[in-house]
């Protein structure tokens, strides 16, 4: 599946252009670090691993951008909980 990109979010709709899921990531420390404060799938696109894809297409773009990740929304510190091989992206605060 392909995201769009905004500013500080990756998105996509549905077939009739609504809003189906995104992934919210506003910049902190100068642009250094980018926040995951919210990630949401709409139920009718649940249990596709969509929410992971999501975080991974941040993932993606923080490694291309040499950019850190806060996780702090529920859904994506358990990600990075299961997933410590993007531990070295990963900064606490």
């Amino acid at each position: 599946m392909e995201f769009t990109r905004e500013p500080n979010r990756f998105y996509f709709n549905d077939d009739e252009g609504r809003l189906a899921g995104e992934i919210t990531f506003p910049a902190i420390d100068d642009g250094q670090v980018w926040v995951i404060e919210h990630t949401f799938v709409r139920d009718d696109f649940g249990h596709q691993g969509l929410a992971a894809k999501l975080t991974l297409a941040v993932i993606d773009a923080a490694k291309a951008e040499h950019k850190q990740i806060q996780p702090l929304c529920t859904y994506a510190k358990a990600f990075f909980d299961k997933h410590p091989e993007y531990a070295d992206l990963v900064v606490t605060k």
